[in-house]
């Protein structure tokens, strides 16, 4: 007899535990699934646990804006989430742009990095190959008391810097040249951004960011754009103290990933927006691709997104 009520507690238990998780209900307490919620909603749900998790230590919320509204516009919630990585791949350039890859690119990361110091932080920018230019820097009215320029000797050394000054509170964004990057030092970069709460702007080539992917929250392809040779054919006038790129997003949660937007520099350092009218604008939004993308591993996730 005691055997048999023994049987038919566990058994009604058994059965109290599966109808608790057909209601959505684990014994934990924690959601399961609910009941007629799709694939979709489900993919999406995890989704957001997933970047709940992956984004604990971040100030909570917290969003600056690039100063461009077309970039702004692309982003999740209209800026850069304080804490977070941004990283910007070299993705081809003009032949009549031979120095984009080094100068443009950095000229772009500063710009961006210009609205995170205006609070009285500090710009912090690792030159290891020596071809920081000052001069153009201040001329993009980056306060050069607010700048700090360090000039590591190897990449264990730059790799060391980064981490220092990203947990550095007293630095609002870190600007710096990346090439091999281990999946091991790539968190620990994440990590150190979120302690310190500002921007981490990595400037990487494409084959590098293919091939040593990082966990960069939001990542843009940035291509030299022939429109100041436009300029020149349509008006006769050449102004090379324009800059111009071509961008498409290729990662970001939640933003409007494979959007497009052209922005130009000018020689003060502030936002040149493509007038809508040109139909240079080009803006796509696959919510249902990156709710897939954000359901898999982390690293196959930042593999597929570059």
């Amino acid at each position: 007899m005691v055997n048999e009520a023994s049987e038919s507690m566990i058994a009604g238990r058994g059965v109290e535990r599966v109808a608790g998780r057909a209601a959505g209900v684990s014994a934990a307490g924690g959601f399961v699934a609910g009941v007629g919620e799709s694939r979709l909603d489900r993919v999406s749900r995890l989704s957001r646990e997933i970047r709940t998790l992956e984004t604990a230590g971040r100030p909570g919320g917290v969003r600056i804006s690039s100063g461009s509204v077309g970039m702004d516009g692309c982003l999740p919630g209209g800026g850069y989430a304080k804490g977070s990585m941004l990283e910007l791949v070299h993705g081809g350039m003009s032949h009549r742009r031979g120095m984009f890859c080094g100068m443009g690119l950095m000229g772009l990361g500063v710009r961006i990095a210009k609205e995170w110091i205006s609070d009285g932080r500090y710009l912090v920018i690792l030159d290891r190959d020596r071809q920081f230019y000052a001069p153009g820097v201040a001329a993009m009215g980056v306060p050069l008391e607010r700048l700090i320029v360090l000039q590591p000797s190897s990449e264990s050394d730059a790799i060391w810097g980064m981490d220092q000054a990203l947990r550095n509170g007293a630095a609002g964004a870190v600007v710096a040249w990346v090439h091999r990057l281990e999946d091991r030092v790539a968190r620990r970069l994440q990590l150190a951004t979120e302690h310190g709460g500002g921007l981490g702007v990595l400037l990487r080539d494409f084959h590098s960011s293919r091939t040593s992917p990082s966990w960069a929250d939001v990542q843009w392809r940035v291509r030299g754009s022939d429109r100041t040779a436009d300029d020149h054919a349509s008006r006769r006038v050449l102004d090379w103290q324009k800059r111009w790129y071509d961008m498409e997003l290729t990662r970001a949660i939640g933003g409007r990933v494979g959007s497009r937007v052209r922005l130009g520099i000018d020689a003060s350092g502030e936002w040149i927006e493509e007038s809508r009218e040109s139909g240079a604008s080009h803006e796509q939004k696959s919510s249902l691709h990156l709710a897939a993308q954000l359901a898999q591993p982390a690293r196959s996730r930042r593999e597929m997104a570059s």
